[in-house]
C-alpha cells in the first residue's frame, strides 16, 4: 500500500515511521501538529501553494493552476495559526498583484486575459485582504488571552 509523505519526509498517517528523508524545501513542517490531529488537517497544515518564479506569467493553464492552488492553500487558513496565516497572505497577494501586472501587459494581445484578471485575480486579492483582517485580529485575540492569564489587563 502506497505510503502518503509530506515533503519533508512526514508521514501522514500517524501511525507509520517516516519514509526516506527527502529535501527540505522550507514549506511549513507539521513536526508542531499535535498527534491528535487527523492526515486530512496535517496535509492542510503543511500546504502552501507552490507560485510561479517572479515575472513569470505563463500559459492560460499555468495560471489557472496557480490561482486553484492558491483557493486549495485560502480553504486550509482555518486550520492554522494566525501568524502563518499572515506570512501566507503576504506571499499571495505580492504574486497576484505581480500577476495583475503581468496580466494588464498582455490584455491588448488577448482580451480573455481580462477575465482572468478582473473575475479572478481581483478578486483573490480582495479575500486575501479580508483574511489577513481576520488573521491580525485573532492574533490579539491571543494576545489579549496570553495577557490575561499572566495577571496584566
Amino acid at each position: 500500500m502506497p505510503t502518503a509523505v509530506m515533503r519533508d519526509a512526514t508521514s501522514l498517517r500517524p501511525d507509520e515511521e517516516p519514509a526516506e528523508p527527502v529535501e527540505n524545501t522550507g514549506r511549513t513542517s507539521v513536526s508542531s501538529v499535535p498527534s491528535s490531529g487527523t492526515p486530512a488537517s496535517l496535509a492542510a497544515l503543511a500546504f502552501m501553494a507552490p507560485l510561479m518564479p517572479a515575472g513569470h506569467l505563463g500559459t492560460k493553464e499555468e495560471i489557472q493552476a496557480e490561482l486553484n492552488g492558491i483557493a486549495m492553500a485560502v480553504r486550509a487558513f482555518s486550520l492554522k495559526q494566525p501568524d502563518q496565516v499572515m506570512r501566507e497572505v503576504a506571499a499571495y497577494s505580492a504574486r497576484l498583484t505581480e500577476l495583475a501586472m503581468l496580466l494588464h501587459r498582455v490584455e491588448a494581445m488577448d482580451r480573455q486575459y481580462v477575465r482572468v484578471r478582473t473575475q479572478q485575480v481581483e478578486l483573490w486579492l480582495k479575500e486575501l485582504d479580508r483574511q489577513f483582517k481576520i488573521a491580525s485580529r485573532l492574533v490579539e485575540v491571543n494576545r489579549q488571552d496570553i495577557a490575561l492569564l499572566g495577571g496584566q489587563a
